[in-house]
């Protein structure tokens, strides 16, 4: 049991990456037993694997087998609008108190960031940094939602997940407004940081459109 649990964790790691990376492109077809041969697993394993990324948004089953779930771009613009939505919404149900109680925790995630952080670490601390935010209104609601518009969210920032990124900047002044009290700013900011990345990440999943569709995957528009 164990060990079929390990491999279907290896098989969905392995899967989520090469789907992050678009080494398999939106919209390509798969099938359990190209993977098989691919990465070695059992096809149970693999089964396991491919229900749990098409939980994440990222794989669709159909009759015909699975197939790379399609990059939408207006739906990665409303879900950066809802995520705007629910993170301003928890800083205003947050207080200080929660604040200050919970503030080292996302400080020292920022400061775990190195030139030799992975892709997977930036990943997941970029993921933890808007959670932290959500969990600060201690609404069950606020969180899931946030949670759920990280995941729809996540193919699309790993293209620009880098150590010199921009957005991580952003991060710490909203934490250091956060530790001022300056709930107004950092709203301000948090509203910035998120259309900013909004647009910046149309514009690169734009730019690569062309090359996508070049190799027989598409984006829906």
């Amino acid at each position: 049991m164990n060990e079929t649990l390990t491999q279907a964790q290896h098989a969905e790691i392995k899967l989520r990456n090469l789907i992050l990376n678009m080494e398999i492109a939106p919209g390509e077809r798969i099938t359990e037993r190209d993977i098989v041969g691919f990465i070695g697993i059992s096809r149970t394993s693999i089964r396991t694997a491919l229900f749990k990324l098409a939980s994440e948004g990222l794989v669709i089953h159909k009759k015909s087998g699975w197939i790379v779930s399609p990059i939408n771009l207006e739906e990665i613009s409303q879900v950066c609008i809802y995520r705007k939505i629910l993170e301003v919404a928890a800083i205003q149900e947050t207080t200080q108190i929660v604040i200050d109680k919970n503030i080292s925790k996302v400080e020292n995630l920022l400061n775990s960031i190195s030139p030799t952080s992975t892709h997977e670490q930036l990943d997941q601390i970029g993921h933890d940094f808007h959670i932290w935010i959500a969990k600060l209104s201690e609404n069950e609601f606020i969180i899931q939602g946030t949670e759920n518009a990280m995941m729809r969210l996540r193919r699309a920032r790993w293209l620009e997940n880098k150590y010199d990124h921009k957005g991580w900047d952003e991060h710490r002044q909203i934490v250091i407004a956060l530790k001022k009290g300056k709930m107004q700013k950092t709203i301000s900011l948090i509203e910035n940081h998120i259309s900013r990345t909004r647009q910046s990440l149309l514009s690169t999943l734009q730019k690569k459109q062309l090359s996508l569709r070049a190799q027989g995957a598409f984006i829906n528009i």
